[in-house]
């Protein structure tokens, strides 16, 4: 079984320059850096997340998503016919997004990514995914003044998403995660996900649809009709029957989140080598890939090393006798 991560990664710490990024941000707000001072120190904090998510064993890494300021930030600041808007409660969780703003029609270069993914490529010495926002959550958090329906407005965004991936994949991604919780969170528009991720996949880039924060067992059957390479499924924020239904998935890469990316207590051995032995009934250990639910940014840092490190030995199957 391999091991990934999901979404972002600490970025800053109490550690000998952890507040790197902290320091560099106010002095860039009040003129004392310029945006290339900046950009250096980005660069610098994100090939240290890298090195961490190396040195704790995971598999197949991401970049730390250290300069994305929330899932959707990237897009909604690079995007035309959108803006950064006010800030909102990100689902049930104790932080805030900036809300898109939709007042024209969404357009992309689709690069908006490919500079930090050359970077990260160029320090990574493990397989690097690359990440972008799910159509859903994108469509369904943002205000809008141009589209006439939920409909146009998801499948225009999917269309930049697909823009996104494909420049990722010429830049040499060969798996793009894609965060989409708000399909989760909003089940009843599984329908229009589909519609939504045909079109991601006409990039050409395999995909990893990445559900997190609340159970899918409402569209799990669903899931399976997919364009996509992997199905990330959350097993540990709330109670899901999921973990009896996985055979559902049939041929797809099942990313399973068995470590709680928001909460502070660490798993044992013994909890972990549960969930992953009641998915292996159902799918085979090379379709089985072992990840935190979510994002370890909502933990302290040396707590999420903790989980990096007990999820890495849950896949080598560590666990006492």
């Amino acid at each position: 079984m391999r091991t990934t991560v999901v979404g972002a990664f600490p970025k800053i710490s109490d550690e000998p320059g952890g507040q790197q990024l902290r320091q560099a941000l106010h002095r860039h707000d009040r003129g004392e850096i310029d945006d290339a001072a900046l950009d250096t120190v980005y660069d610098q904090v994100t090939a240290g997340a890298i090195r961490e998510l190396e040195a704790a064993g995971i598999d197949v890494i991401n970049d730390g998503q250290i300069r994305w300021d929330d899932l959707l930030a990237p897009f909604a600041r690079a995007w035309s016919g959108v803006h950064p808007g006010s800030l909102e409660r990100f689902y049930d969780n104790n932080t805030y997004f900036r809300q898109p703003a939709i007042d024209g029609p969404i357009e992309t270069r689709g690069d908006t990514l490919v500079a930090s993914f050359r970077h990260a490529r160029s320090v990574a010495t493990r397989e690097l995914k690359a990440a972008v926002c799910g159509p859903i959550t994108f469509a369904t958090l943002a205000t809008d003044e141009h589209y006439r329906s939920l409909e146009d407005r998801t499948l225009a965004v999917a269309d930049a998403i697909a823009d996104e991936v494909r420049g990722l994949g010429a830049a040499g991604a060969m798996l793009v995660d894609v965060e989409d919780p708000g399909l989760v969170f909003a089940p009843q528009h599984v329908d229009l996900a589909r519609d939504a991720y045909r079109r991601i996949a006409r990039a050409g880039v395999p995909i990893a649809l990445q559900t997190y924060f609340f159970p899918a067992d409402r569209i799990l059957e669903a899931l399976a009709s997919f364009p996509v390479t992997q199905v990330g499924i959350d097993v540990r924020s709330r109670e899901t029957t999921a973990l009896r239904r996985l055979d559902v998935l049939k041929d797809k890469t099942v990313v399973l989140g068995i470590v709680d990316a928001r909460n502070t207590r660490l798993e044992t051995p013994r909890e972990l080598a549960d969930l992953v032995e009641r998915a292996l009934r159902l799918v085979d250990s090379d379709r089985l890939w072992l990840a935190p639910t979510t994002g370890l940014e909502y933990l302290p840092h040396e707590v999420a090393s903790k989980k990096l490190t007990a999820l890495a030995e849950a896949a080598r199957g560590g666990v006492p006798a």
